[in-house]
Order: structure tokens, then sequence, then C-alpha cells
């Protein structure tokens, strides 16, 4: 039991993406969905840092017509690498919601936000952090 213990204490600590590639993803039934859906399967690292603090930078996918977005899924990649076009997993996204709307570019941003993790609700991401700030990296 102490060596397990050990280990733990001892492993790296994983930050930002890298943190979010903790995940397993692993098939289940979803009631809602009505049939096999991928699901992810948290890490201990990712448990404990639910509630807390994280910055990531990506790349704005807007859900919103508007060029002010207060809602968007940040990217690991670029529009045309990301989750949704079919070139990057589950991983390399985040839904964002921010308090202060902040305008749509295709520059890469900075997003600091609280970490909540998603195993349950098949219309959201895995990640989403709320209470984001977001600034656009030069």
């Amino acid at each position: 039991m102490m060596t397990i213990l050990l280990a733990f204490l001892f492993q790296p600590q994983l930050s930002g993406w890298e943190l979010l590639s903790s995940v397993e993803i692993v098939m289940g039934y979803d009631d809602f969905m009505g049939a096999e859906v991928e699901k992810p399967k948290f890490s201990e690292q990712l448990k404990l840092r639910e509630g807390k603090e994280v910055t990531l930078e990506g790349f704005i996918i807007p859900l919103q017509q508007e060029s002010d977005q207060d809602y968007f899924v940040l990217s690991r990649f670029p529009y045309q690498s990301c989750f949704f076009c079919g070139a990057a997993g589950p991983e390399t996204v985040v839904e964002v919601y921010s308090d202060r709307e902040f305008r749509y570019t295709d520059e890469r941003v900075r997003v600091k936000g609280t970490l909540r993790l998603n195993d349950d609700n098949p219309l959201h991401l895995f990640f989403i952090l709320e209470d984001c700030e977001v600034e656009k990296l030069d």
C-alpha cells in the first residue's frame, strides 16, 4: 500500500492539455442517446483538479453567430485540425463559459477558468471551463 501511495505522490504533475490527455476513452451505453457512445474515464490527476483553476492555450471554435463570444469551444489545434474535423480526439477540446464577452479571433488565445468534468451528459463535452478569463496571445 505504501508503494502505491509513494508512486502516486511522486508521479509528474500534469497541467494544461497534457492533463486533459490523461483521460481514457471507453465505450458505454447512454440511455439518453439510446446507443453506445464514447465515455470518459477520468484519471486520478484529473479528478483532483476538478473545481480548480486550469489554464489552456488554443483556438476558438465559435458556437454563436455574433463576433463577441461568451460561450465557445477551445481547441488545442487550429480549426482545420480540430476534433470536429476528425483530426484529433475529444481530449483536445473544452467548452468555455465566460461572464464577459470576448471578440472572436482566429489567433491563439489563453483561457483560464474552473475545470468541470463531464462523464454523464452527452450534450456537453468531457471538459468544461467556467468563470473564464480569455486573452489573445501575440
